[in-house]
């Protein structure tokens, strides 16, 4: 056998369809293990890793479960205990791959047990609801999980659509399987530099590469996470769940401020604080920390939104700025969360234009107003965080070359 591919299923709903999907995974010279987070009804056949087992996991006693007839209040069970068995697997060398089938609420536990596993992992679901408005987002979150639109529901396997889609869905995480064991996540030796994590965005695309770029030629490797409120998210994830990197440089660190103004692009509530809870170094800069994405809510709830000076960055972003009284709040919550770091942290501040769009000479450039984040920023920093002030716009080559002196450095303390 290659390895051993778990499949998440309802078994009092959907057990056909997952033996048949395990028919398929086997045929492809894989092992396949049943693992039940039905709900309420018996399982339609016989399971490898059972509701009972799970339940157990869970920390829960299975005779009050029993008593719980609601399914809503079962599901939080069944996942608690379904993180906690995959997570042993996986640590036992017996999960080399994972798979979920299911509608709507399978596909919400499924995904949930999934993205409990570290990056890398294989993660495949077959859904018949995915394509629900907005329930793809929910479903993936920081996982990275790879989605099938089943289109045809979960109705026995008299439909060869549904055949079709299973076994399609075989071969998908069969292949995965098996392309991750030719090309896994292997760190640095002790003796290498290490991967760095960097944050971009379109805002910051030509320090970032720059960045990027010089940091492979110097012999680092990089891992590249998009601002955007969900990849960043990620990132903070990775960082204190699978501790991959060995330091970050957070070129967009903006989804401070979307979450502390309910923006659209919000990165959660932890955003800036797994790297100083794990211990790594540190570089930050400050693209997009000085403007906003303010969602059509956000305008009906604060007409004043429409009298600040905006820019249409494309047709799902138009950014504005953050007024004074924001930027300070936003500097206290971002010196507050560095302030709590257990590994060295340098900033790095740019004296022109924060971002693609607000450099000198634009009209969204407002030396004034950056310095207001600034100086309250330095005020409430620990006196050993060093901000060091550059003189260029934040998005270009010059900028770039700070950042990677600013990285070399604290490597090196």
């Amino acid at each position: 056998m290659n390895g051993n591919i778990i499949i998440l299923v309802m078994a009092e709903e959907k057990w056909e369809e997952a033996d048949f999907l395990r028919k398929q995974i086997e045929s492809r010279g894989y092992k396949a293990q049943f693992l039940d987070i039905g709900l309420i009804l018996e399982p339609e056949g016989p399971c490898d890793i059972t509701r009972g087992e799970i339940i157990a996991a869970s920390g829960r006693d299975p005779k009050e479960v029993a008593k719980i007839t609601d399914r809503g209040k079962r599901m939080p069970i069944m996942v608690a205990g379904g993180i906690i068995k995959v997570g042993q697997l996986h640590s036992e060398g017996n999960l080399q791959g994972i798979i979920s089938i299911g509608g709507t609420t399978g596909t919400q536990m499924g995904a949930e047990i999934m993205r409990s596993l570290p990056y890398g992992v294989p993660k495949f679901g077959v859904s018949s609801t995915v394509s629900l408005l907005g329930f793809a987002s929910r479903a993936f979150g920081t996982g990275d999980i790879t989605m099938m639109n089943s289109v045809v529901d979960f109705t026995g396997l008299k439909g060869v659509m549904m055949r079709n889609a299973l076994a399609r869905a075989a071969g998908a995480i069969c292949g995965m399987v098996d392309a991750a064991a030719k090309v896994p996540i292997v760190l640095p030796g002790k003796d290498e530099k290490p991967l760095v994590a960097i944050t971009q965005i379109g805002l910051c695309e030509q320090c970032a590469a720059s960045v990027r770029k010089e940091l492979e030629a110097k012999g680092y490797q990089v891992a590249a996470f998009s601002a955007s409120g969900t990849c960043d998210r990620a990132m903070e994830k990775i960082t204190e769940r699978d501790k991959l990197f060995g330091a970050v440089i957070d070129l967009s660190p903006g989804g401070v401020a979307e979450q502390l103004f309910d923006f659209g692009m919000q990165s959660g509530p932890t955003r800036l604080e797994a790297a100083g809870k794990v211990g790594i170094p540190q570089v930050i800069a400050l693209c997009k920390v000085n403007i906003g994405s303010p969602t059509s809510r956000n305008y009906r709830k604060h007409p004043e939104y429409y009298e600040r000076k905006k820019f249409e960055y494309d047709a799902a972003r138009t950014f504005i700025r953050l007024s004074e009284d924001e930027l300070i709040l936003v500097a206290d919550t971002m010196a507050d969360k560095l302030n709590k770091s257990s590994a060295p942290v340098k900033v790095v501040v740019p004296l022109g234009g924060w971002s693609a769009i607000d450099k000198r000479g634009t009209d969204f450039y407002d030396e004034e107003l950056d310095r207001v984040f600034v100086n309250e920023f330095k005020k409430q920093l620990r006196p050993d965080i060093e901000v060091r002030e550059v003189d260029a716009d934040l998005d270009t080559p010059e900028f770039a070359q700070a950042v990677i002196k600013a990285l070399e450095d604290i490597m090196i303390t």
